[in-house]
């Protein structure tokens, strides 16, 4: 792939196809090389300056100009007649690049200089989200000359009750961002970022924000100045440490799509992504390019952390190969300024991706560089395995490590855990050889994707009545002896007492009306619409008066469950009371509650759980069921306990 026709022009005359010039060096910039490579419209792709990976790829040809050379940029792009410059780190973009590439008639994926503010100054874009009703933490900006009031700041927020982080304004590397764990932490941030510099010129404003509580998610957009188009959503893993400790990186892995983010918090922040490029193009700044989001998910919903202006890395690393649009197509599209007129419709994979980072042993802090790597071609071997290069380069015709974060590791699968399996799997044949030999000095996490492994099982519950059985499972969580939220009640009726207790409990009650004759699959799809909105795991059927369809079987499949008042598969097909007659006139000596899998055959799925209790002289129908009702709760319980667990019937 090194001998090329001299002339670009010629070349695309010869092939029907264009060049591109990706502008980084780093994992990031690989992963966009290699999805924009896979378009049938791309035959080479120029990596400026590239690193070991893309130099070894077929149809990739690494150019030694700095990623900050905007001049030398600009002249490449010319020289090569290349379609599109894609722009993988943030500094040339904050210099100026794209404004340098229009300027040259040269089409440009990536944000103005203006636009690229976003992420270029805290205190622009924290202003930015005040004025135009942006969703973020109060926060307050201070300049060097305020150091005094910005101690002060602390204190009182500190007096009051509320805890702050303290950024950085500018360019800081991804690290610029301090997490104090009290006052005296808060203000020690303050004097590192403001009197000792350690950001440089990035610290010269500060932003000190209030502490958010939640889970953290990347969301990404595809923006052409008019259009948000949002990717699916990611979660990566800052800390250099297992269980999030250690010093900040620019990141250690990455999962996608992150299971936090649940359709219906998906559009508040799609509306969050389309309400930025609107305010922006108002501004006079439209926005093209990748506009990098990340949110909190807090109890009032997802709010703004702060804005990135391009892909987040290790992000990238799993978005890219989910995605299954042309990116050569989709980039040209916004740098156009016209995404839909090339790509109607972003068109995503089915499946997840997991990444992780193998780093020199050190970073962030110093480390050798050098290391001979060895594995990559087994590594490569491993189904569903992409490995990514970062800091690498070719020594001697080997293969050494020339940075902090060296490889990215990345596995697709059906599944979030089997992309992770296969990611690890890789991670596993990687050696990292110093200089005269000794241990590997490669350094990984162990748990990228734990919180999303062990996350709690959402539930509905779904009932026409009281829902008395389901209170033992919002106790037994409350008690932190379930690994379960309850995220929604629903009913079809409007006075059930299972909303009442939804409400009580603090969580959404949602009534899904059924007018008469509304056929069972019509009634059932509008009731998994809603499920689905809450990010429903698994369905908890308690006290349901209604027969649900074969298609709602189908959509909820081994994650439904009824709980009913007999040892079935004796007398399946009975309701309340009815049911403890049949016991009584049948003269059985014990009776109990089965928890089991909603299927179309009625009753007749399999069994989860069965509890017993006895039947005695002088029973009723009212004594037995205040007897078997006792053991559904628990039964409840130990049913959600085996879907968690992955246990049996629930083997998925």
């Amino acid at each position: 792939h090194k001998y090329l026709p001299a002339h670009p022009l010629l070349r695309a005359a010869m092939s029907g196809q264009v060049d591109v010039l990706v502008v980084g060096g780093g994992g990031r910039e690989h992963a966009i090389s290699v999805k924009l490579r896979e378009s049938q419209k791309v035959r080479h792709v120029f990596c400026a300056p590239g690193n070991g990976g893309t130099d070894a790829e077929e149809g990739m040809i690494n150019v030694a100009v700095g990623d900050s050379d905007v001049e030398g940029l600009v002249k490449l792009a010319k020289e090569k007649s290349v379609a599109l410059v894609f722009v993988g780190p943030e500094t040339p973009l904050c210099l100026g690049l794209a404004d340098a590439c229009n300027a040259a008639g040269i089409p440009c994926f990536g944000p103005s200089k203006l636009a690229a503010e976003l992420e270029a100054s805290k205190a622009f874009s924290k202003d930015f989200f005040a004025k135009h009703g942006l969703p973020t933490a109060a926060y307050k900006t201070f300049k060097d000359s305020d150091y005094d009031a910005a101690l002060s700041y602390v204190e009182a927020e500190y007096a009051a009750g509320r805890e702050v982080v303290v950024k950085a304004s500018g360019i800081a590397a991804g690290k610029g961002v301090l997490m104090p764990a009290n006052a005296e932490e808060a203000k020690a941030a303050v004097r590192e970022v403001m009197v000792d510099k350690a950001f440089g010129a990035a610290g010269d404003e500060v932003v000190i924000e209030q502490l958010l509580i939640g889970e953290e998610v990347s969301c990404m957009a595809f923006a052409d100045g008019k259009v948000a188009s949002m990717m699916l959503p990611a979660q990566d893993h800052k800390r250099a440490n297992d269980n999030d400790e250690g010093p900040n990186t620019g990141g250690m892995g990455a999962y996608a799509p992150a299971p936090c983010l649940t359709p219906k918090l998906r559009r508040e922040v799609e509306e969050v992504l389309q309400k930025t490029v609107d305010a922006m193009a108002s501004e006079g700044r439209p926005y093209i390019g990748c506009l990098y989001g990340g949110f909190m998910l807090t109890k009032e919903g997802p709010l703004l952390l702060e804005y990135n202006c391009r892909f987040g890395d290790p992000e990238t690393q799993v978005l890219l190969p989910l995605l299954d649009s042309d990116l050569f197509e989709v980039a040209l599209g916004c740098a156009e300024g016209n995404l839909q007129a090339r790509v109607p419709k972003v068109q995503w994979k089915d499946g997840a991706a997991a990444t992780v980072v193998c780093a020199a042993k050190g970073y962030p802090g110093s480390y050798p560089k050098g290391m001979v790597i060895f594995g990559l071609e087994k590594a490569a071997a491993v189904e569903g395995i992409k490995v990514y290069h970062a800091g690498t380069k070719k020594s001697d015709d080997t293969l050494v490590t020339s940075g902090g974060r060296v490889l990215a590791i990345t596995g697709c699968a059906p599944n979030f855990r089997e992309a992770l399996k296969r990611a690890y799997e890789g991670v596993q044949l990687i050696r990292f050889e110093p200089a005269g030999g000794g241990p590997s000095g490669l350094h990984f996490r162990t748990d990228i994707g734990r919180l999303a492994i062990e996350r709690p099982t959402r539930i509905a519950i779904v009932g026409s009545t009281r829902g008395s059985s389901s209170q033992a499972t919002f106790d037994a969580i409350k008690a932190g002896t379930l690994n379960a939220r309850i995220v929604v009640a629903c009913s079809n009726k409007l006075d059930a007492g299972i909303l009442e207790r939804g409400l009580a409990e603090g969580i959404p009650a949602v009534h899904v009306p059924c007018k008469k004759g509304t056929p069972r699959a019509e009634y059932d799809a509008k009731l998994t619409e809603v499920l689905r909105d809450y990010g429903v795991d698994l369905v908890m059927l308690v006290g349901f008066m209604r027969i649900v369809s074969p298609e709602f079987c189908s959509d909820w499949a081994n994650a439904c469950i009824n709980v009913h008042p007999s040892l079935l598969p004796k007398h399946a097909g009975g309701m309340d009371l009815e049911v403890h007659r049949a016991v009584l006139d049948a003269g059985e000596t014990e009776t109990g509650c089965t928890v089991h899998v909603v299927t179309a055959e009625v009753d007749g799925g399999p069994i989860v759980v069965q509890r017993k209790v006895p039947v005695v002289a002088g029973d009723t129908p009212e004594s037995v069921k205040a007897k078997v009702q006792a053991e559904e709760g628990p039964s409840l319980i130990e049913a959600v306990r085996l879907f968690h667990e992955r246990k049996a019937p629930f083997c998925r």
